[in-house]
């Protein structure tokens, strides 16, 4: 028995709202769009929202957040729209970062299964389709450094090269581990402003943060003593682990202060490959 689809007719009424959006290059919009463009009430802009997603037009990001589905997807709206550009009307102020800004970069090759989001909002995970949304909250000095990007004509809040390095030392766990922003520094070495790295770490006011930061530019030979020398700090006893979520037990580095809780071969071996 085949699966009958909604036909994709549209209403003058419809048509207008369609049009306009896409006459302005705004793919994603929210219900208060809606209605100041159409001047309508509440009930009336829902029950429109509501018959575009039932005849596939629109796709419901979230409550009161929607997409437009193109023309070009057919009868049978294989389409979805990209993940970045969903992620951009989820929540406000906000920009991308940890694994999804290291992998934009080319900086991490991992299988990329949320997209992760800072926003100074708390916020729960929300799942679209197959994709899984995630939220960090951020305070008030630690939300800078972003920039905007195109992703299909839409604009983008993406964490600038150096923040998504630093922002991954600052919770390697929202990137897949400490070795993640570690690449970043490695293969992003031709491009990357040190000093503006160095600068980013230390205004995040997470000695743990810098400590990994100049762990592995010491280790991995990228800038001199006097630059390493600001990610120290002032010294105390306590230790910091390298990998948050890895093992209690390691080495320990006195310079740095870190327990050392990756195995030695694997500390360089992804440059291996």
């Amino acid at each position: 028995m085949s699966t009958v689809h909604p036909i994709r007719t549209l209403s003058k009424h419809e048509s207008r709202l369609l049009s306009a959006f896409v006459a302005a290059g705004q793919n994603v919009f929210t219900v208060e769009d809606v209605r100041r463009l159409l001047g309508r009430d509440e009930k009336e802009v829902t029950q429109t929202l509501y018959r575009l997603v039932n005849k596939q037009w629109l796709q419901r990001l979230e409550r009161g957040k929607y997409c437009v589905i193109p023309l070009e997807a057919g009868s049978e709206v294989h389409w979805a729209e990209h993940e970045y550009v969903m992620a951009s009307i989820l929540v406000a102020p906000y920009y991308l970062t940890y694994a999804t800004a290291l992998h934009y970069y080319g900086y991490s090759e991992r299988l990329q299964r949320e997209v992760w989001i800072a926003t100074t909002r708390r916020k729960r995970p929300a799942t679209i389709g197959d994709l899984s949304f995630r939220f960090v909250y951020l305070g008030d000095h630690k939300f800078f450094g972003f920039t905007t990007i195109q992703i299909a004509e839409q604009p983008v809040q993406m964490a600038e090269r150096e923040k998504s390095i630093v922002d991954g030392f600052d919770h390697p766990e929202y990137c897949g581990g400490v070795l993640e922003p570690a690449k970043g520094l490695w293969f992003g070495r031709d491009e990357l402003d040190f000093d503006r790295l160095i600068t980013h770490s230390l205004r995040l006011r997470n000695r743990a943060a810098a400590r990994r930061l100049g762990f592995w530019l010491d280790r991995l030979g990228l800038v001199d003593g006097a630059l390493l020398s600001q990610l120290r700090g002032s010294e105390d006893r306590n230790y910091n682990k390298l990998d948050p979520a890895g093992l209690e037990d390691g080495t320990k580095d006195a310079r740095w202060r870190l327990i050392i809780n990756v195995p030695e071969h694997q500390l360089l071996e992804w440059r291996e490959h």
